[in-house]
């Protein structure tokens, strides 16, 4: 009897066993779902409100439990069940899988950018192994996301979908994901806040270079999530997909203008190729002028006077458009003449100079090495000393070689009740193409029109382009009871801008622009 009962409780065991389970097998039986992207974040419900429950990275293959609209319902390892978007997946031992990732049936794509780079993988992290020239006609293989693949000639690889025409495979599926942009961290340190107003609270900072999703824009504003969590930051602190595969696929748009390159320095290499590897086939005396042809990258395309063409570094020549000096040589420039004497205005102001960085703090490196520390405080000393021509008050936060805290440099400003706090810096980006100057200020009431007087006569005297002025959440406007500004003044990180800030004759021309830019604030 007893064996009887065991016997019985083992078979309603096993049946339960086995209902319990029954789903599983049948929502298996769907199929598996390979993953066609870098990474995806998977969710706990079909859809973007929904918590992030794991990551999914490409090639890595799971069940498919069910599907709902644009999601669909994942088997993670260890039977955790979580959402992902249907077009970053394609199932399992089908050609085509999702609009992403799929065949393209036929047709053929046309390059709309000059010297299109063709990529080994879907991504600018990938080597160049070719070139796309504009105009040209390739046969369309596969879309990935926002990349075709092509083959163009002898050479195969991917390109950017925003620098090609035609292909309609090609543009549905690289528009399916466009509700979701992804970005990166422009900035060495990033607010992000509980809304969008700079009066909102602090949830998180985020250091340069820091990956993000974009989930939505508003006035100024990008809605982010990065590592599980949701806030708002500034749009223009962001550096957009978008942004990057502009400023690098497309190598640049050959000149029809007439524009020159006058060089400026005496033995100057033009070269064979766009590359400093490539071989010297002519060395240029400072004065002598060629006809641009092209651009590659920071190469100009260049025409000899015995028809042939080679290349120049963009950094080492003036254009004929160009207002200033580029080089790529220090201190080689000749020193500009001063402005014509003061009004009397700022005589006997109190004038705060900060040297931003210093000591073991470097700032940002330039593309050649240049330190922003060092420029900063070549710049500071060269405005001090015409400030003090002028009757002004000067006090430097900073003299030498010497780190100082963020702390003391806004205490210098309330202890001297400073009239105007001025903050030199040189800024960067992980984009190359970026260049020019930016003020920014943090109040609009007491720092706004310092920043904008001054700004508008930097742009004046300068040979970069304005940036314009701009909010700017940095500690020593932040904290400073004083009127305060912070000036980037040029791009380390654009070849052009570091040679022409590190000459004397732009830190000349720029200390002429605060100058007077002081003067026209206090007038």
């Amino acid at each position: 009897m007893r064996k009887s009962a065991i016997l019985i409780l083992s078979i309603i065991l096993i049946a339960q066993a086995a209902l319990y389970t029954s789903p599983n097998t049948a929502s298996a039986a769907i199929g598996e779902a390979v993953v066609v992207t870098d990474k995806i974040n998977v969710r706990s419900g079909p859809g973007l409100s929904h918590d992030i429950v794991s990551v999914v990275k490409r090639d890595e293959t799971y069940p498919i439990v069910e599907e709902k609209g644009d999601w669909v319902q994942i088997r993670l390892s260890g039977g955790q069940k979580g959402w992902v978007v249907s077009w970053l997946i394609k199932k399992k031992g089908q050609a085509s899988g999702g609009s992403v990732s799929s065949e393209a049936k036929s047709g053929q794509v046309t390059s709309t950018a000059t010297d299109l780079r063709i990529r080994k993988g879907p991504g600018t992290s990938y080597e160049v192994g070719g070139t796309f020239p504009k105009g040209e006609k390739a046969a369309l293989l596969k879309t990935d996301g926002s990349w075709v693949k092509i083959s163009y000639q002898n050479v195969t690889g991917w390109v950017h979908s925003d620098y090609v025409s035609g292909g309609a495979s090609a543009k549905e599926s690289s528009s399916s994901g466009a509700s979701q942009k992804s970005g990166t961290v422009g900035v060495s340190s990033l607010n992000v806040r509980s809304s969008a107003s700079h009066q909102a609270g602090i949830i998180a900072s985020l250091k340069r270079n820091t990956a993000v999703t974009i989930l939505n824009e508003q006035h100024g504003w990008y809605e982010i999530e990065f590592n599980g969590q949701k806030g708002w930051v500034a749009s223009h602190y962001i550096l957009t997909d978008d942004e990057k595969d502009s400023g690098s696929e497309s190598a640049g748009s050959a000149s029809s203008s007439g524009e020159n390159a006058t060089i400026v320095y005496d033995g100057t290499n033009i070269r064979s190729e766009p590359s400093t590897s490539s071989s010297v086939v002519k060395r240029a005396g400072k004065g002598e002028s060629y006809p641009i042809t092209g651009k590659k990258s920071d190469w100009y395309e260049i025409a000899l006077p015995n028809g042939n063409s080679a290349y120049i570094a963009n950094w080492v020549v003036q254009t004929s458009d160009q207002s200033g000096p580029s080089g790529d040589s220090g201190d080689s420039e000749p020193a500009l003449s001063k402005p014509s004497g003061s009004s009397g205005s700022i005589k006997n102001k109190t004038i705060v100079i900060d040297a931003g960085h210093g000591g073991h703090d470097s700032g940002t490196i330039g593309t050649r090495g240049t330190l922003e520390k060092r420029l900063t405080i070549k710049t500071a000393k060269l405005l001090a000393a015409k400030l003090k021509a002028d009757g002004v008050n000067v006090y430097m936060t900073r003299n030498d070689d010497s780190f100082v805290s963020l702390q003391s440099r806004v205490a210098t400003s309330h202890y001297r009740n400073a009239d105007a706090f001025i903050s030199i810096h040189f800024d960067s980006f992980a984009n190359a193409s970026v260049r020019g100057n930016t003020a920014y200020y943090y109040s609009p009431s007491k720092d706004k029109g310092l920043a904008a007087d001054v700004q508008s006569e930097i742009e004046k005297q300068s040979p970069l382009p304005s940036r314009g002025v701009l909010f700017g959440d940095y500690f020593v406007l932040r904290e400073n009871n004083r009127p305060a500004a912070l000036f980037e003044l040029g791009y380390l990180s654009h070849p052009q801008d570091e040679a022409i800030v590190s000459t004397n004759g732009y830190r000349e021309r720029v200390t002429d622009g605060i100058r007077n830019g002081l003067e026209n604030y206090f007038n």
